[in-house]
């Protein structure tokens, strides 16, 4: 543990393997990030508490709880885009690779095709890209534009670029708000299938239902942990506020969370 008020994240990590009490994985899984203590202050605001786990290899970690958890804080925190109050992440030198909400972020670049967007993961090797957008089944939109696609759509093309840069991590913040509930499924499907080939997962969503039915853990963050562990032992009566499991389902058209 890191003395207080001495916040860093350490790249890379030893192969330090602990496992928190929920997790199921064989110590042999490699640990790509280990958070100790963290934590996030802004003021006097407290948005993330000691924070303390493990992420391993492999794992599709659903990552839940209500408006002004703390979720987005905490993905930032891990990809090095927001300092940490005190307390440590070690990372273990795996690439990693952040999907935003409908990868809104390039819309506002005019003009800009599917392949260049994908491009972008991999040192403009255009047949990389290609490779990328194929394993994703959007390789026929390569000469697109990139805001000309469908919400479901610009999300494959995310995906692919993750894929293009290697990434061993792909963290995800809501991936399917506003994206219809076909698209959802065959997204899903897909990061289902990303992770059965060992690609390691971490998504932000409200939507529970799915979350447990998808993926190998979940953390339910409100500022602390206060669940961790498999689905199937996740009782929303019990580690979420009534308000928040009546409205799980539609919360994440509404999100609009400055510390998600």
């Amino acid at each position: 543990m890191q003395p207080k008020n001495k916040a860093k994240i350490i790249y890379p990590s030893n192969n330090k393997t602990s496992l928190t009490s929920g997790q199921r994985l064989s110590a042999v899984s490699q640990l790509l990030i280990d958070v100790d203590d963290a934590t996030v202050k802004f003021g006097s605001l407290t948005i993330i508490d000691r924070l303390s786990l493990g992420i391993h290899q492999g794992e599709f970690v659903g990552l839940i709880g209500p408006n002004g958890a703390g979720k987005t804080t905490f993905l930032r925190a891990i990809l090095g885009l927001q300092e940490l109050t005190s307390g440590s992440i070690k990372l273990s030198g795996a690439t990693m690779s952040y999907i935003p909400q409908q990868g809104a972020q390039y819309n506002a670049i005019v003009p800009i095709s599917v392949l260049e967007v994908v491009k972008l993961g991999c040192n403009g090797s255009s047949n990389k890209a290609l490779e990328a957008l194929q394993s994703v089944d959007m390789a026929e939109t390569a000469s697109k534009r990139f805001n000309e696609l469908s919400g479901g759509q610009q999300q494959r093309v995310t995906i692919a670029k993750a894929l293009a840069s290697n990434a061993d991590i792909i963290f995800l913040d809501e991936p399917t708000t506003g994206i219809d509930e076909r698209s959802q499924r065959e997204f899903f499907a897909l990061l289902k299938t990303l992770q059965e080939k060992g690609i390691t997962i971490v998504m932000v969503s409200h939507e529970v239902d799915t979350v447990l039915t998808l993926v190998t853990r979940v953390i339910c963050l409100n500022r602390t942990i206060v669940y961790d562990g498999p689905p199937e032992h996740f009782e929303a009566d019990k580690y979420l506020p009534k308000f928040y499991k009546e409205r799980h389902v539609q919360l994440h058209h509404h999100h609009g969370e400055m510390h998600a």
